[in-house]
């Protein structure tokens, strides 16, 4: 009786998530913001920024794993999947 619960808990949780979850195909070079909810004492989650970037994709170790770097000097940064969003950049310099 509990196995039949767990299993069909664990597919309706299967079910939501696969809802929700967003299916980007990042290549190496890509430019991705990267979500890091890290709240820092003193200020108010409203004030802090979540998203960090521009970061550029240099180098794929999988489909769910990515390697990640702000800067050419800067330390490489290994993230999952789900927490990079693309980044698209404005270009101001036709606003005249």
């Amino acid at each position: 009786m509990t196995v039949l619960a767990t299993l069909a808990s664990r597919k309706r949780m299967k079910t939501r998530y696969d809802s929700i979850a967003t299916d980007h195909h990042f290549k190496e070079g890509y430019q991705v913001w990267t979500y890091n909810p890290k709240i820092r004492r003193g200020l108010s989650s409203k004030q802090q920024q979540n998203w960090k970037g521009p970061y550029t994709v240099v180098k794929k170790l999988n489909d769910d794993v990515f390697i990640i770097q702000r800067s050419p000097n800067a330390k490489p940064k290994v993230i999952h999947v789900n927490r990079p969003a693309p980044y698209l950049a404005n270009d101001h310099s036709s606003m005249k």
